[in-house]
Parts: C-alpha cells; structure tokens; sequence
C-alpha cells in the first residue's frame, strides 16, 4: 500500500510538471507569434521607409536635372569651328565655347582677347559654383564668382599635408598666411602668366571632382568645358557619349 500511494505521489508531481511543461511551451508559443508579428510590423515600416527614401531621392535627382536644365540654358557649352580666315592653320580648328565665348585649351592663346578669355572664365567659375551646388557636392577650391574677374583659393597649408604642392615658392608658408587667392582673368602687363596658370589649374581640379563623385568617366587633357559638358550629359540625358577631344 506503501508502494501504491508513492507511486501515486510521483505520477502526480509527473503530471504537475506536464502542466507547468505545457503552460510554459504556450507561453513559449505566444512570444514567438507576438515577435513574428512584431518584425512583420518593423519589416513593413522599414519597406515604407525604404520606399519612402528611394521616392524622396527620385524626386530630389529630378529636381538636380530641372536646375542642371536651366543651368545649360545660362551656360551653354558648344564645339565650334573656327574661322580659318583669322586663325593660322597650324592652330587648332575647332573651340569649345561657353555662353558664346571661347575658351581655348591654352588660355593664354593670342587668337582670344582678354576680355573674352576672363569673361569666359567667369562664366564657367558661376557654371561649376552652381553645379556643386545643385548636386550637393563642395568643390575642393572656394570659388569668388565676379564674373570677368572671377578668382580661385588655395589653401596651402591643407594640400600640403595632402603632399599637393602648386607653387613652389609657397612651400615654406605657415598655416595662417596659407591661403593664397590666384585670378581666373587674364590682363596682360598685370596679371601674371603663371598665376593664372595655377588658377585655372585649381579649376580644373574643382571640375574634375564633379566628375569623380558623380561617377563620369573622362581623360585629364581633354578640355575644361568638354568635362562640363559631359558631366551635364551624362546626368541630364543620362547619356556616355565618346569624347575624344
């Protein structure tokens, strides 16, 4: 009888620990449904979100393409022939030109004036100062955009700790006389050939930026206005033409 009733005490406690074993594998059960319906909840939320940003990003590069657009319209870039009459035959036959105005590969070419090399400079300095800012990228070179006597910084000290040096005669500036403005116009008897060498050198640069962060394939000679015109191309019409100028 000893037996039977021990034996009926650990079919019992068996049968109390099934119960809790039960309960708690519901419990287990409800977690595990209330997670699923939890992440279903996030992962929705986060494909709305998602959706969400890939619209506003759309809406945002369509509205760079609209500004970009206008732009073009202001600064138009086209590749034209040049009079043979007034241009010696050893000299190249065609021009990129800027609102009209050209701009030749050697900005100090003689078969330009001053006055359209400047002006077109500074049209091209308004033109790479709005794009980077259309498309939210900061240009490596503060630009000062005063139409035909537009200018260029360069911050000695910071490109020198890149290991980029322009000019040789500022390797020894301390950091806080460093930054060192150059012309992008042309004056001659005034402004310095070599100065307004590095300047458009420095533009270039800015250009070349443009291009890099925007992904666009291009040659480091091919002219400044060639490099704009595709970079406005490629983003506008979404178009890789081959430039080989």
């Amino acid at each position: 009888r000893r037996l039977v009733r021990e034996e009926q005490e650990l079919l019992e406690q068996e049968r109390q620990r099934s119960i809790q074993g039960a309960h708690h594998l519901q419990s287990t059960i409800q977690q595990v449904k209330l997670l699923e319906k939890e992440t279903l909840e996030i992962m929705k939320a986060v494909g709305i979100e998602r959706a969400n940003h890939f619209r506003s990003e759309f809406q945002l590069e369509a509205h760079r393409i609209h500004l970009l657009q206008h732009l073009q319209l202001i600064f138009p870039i086209r590749h034209v022939p040049i009079n043979i009459a007034v241009n010696p035959p050893h000299y190249p036959q065609h021009q990129y030109t800027i609102a009209g105005l050209p701009l030749p590969d050697d900005i100090h070419s003689p078969t330009v004036t001053d006055e359209q090399v400047s002006t077109a400079l500074g049209f091209l300095a308004h033109f790479i100062s709005l794009t980077s800012k259309y498309l939210a990228i900061p240009l490596r070179y503060f630009l000062v955009c005063k139409w035909s006597r537009s200018a260029i910084f360069f911050d000695q000290f910071k490109d020198y700790q890149r290991g980029i040096i322009i000019d040789a005669a500022h390797r020894g500036s301390s950091s806080s006389s460093s930054r060192v403005v150059y012309p992008l116009f042309r004056e001659r008897s005034v402004i310095d050939r070599d100065q307004l060498e590095i300047g458009f050198r420095l533009l270039e640069r800015n250009v070349d930026c443009l291009l890099q962060m925007r992904c666009v394939d291009f040659r480091p000679e091919w002219n400044v206005l060639a490099k704009m015109d595709k970079l406005m191309m490629r983003i506008i019409e979404g178009e890789d033409p081959s430039f080989g100028r």
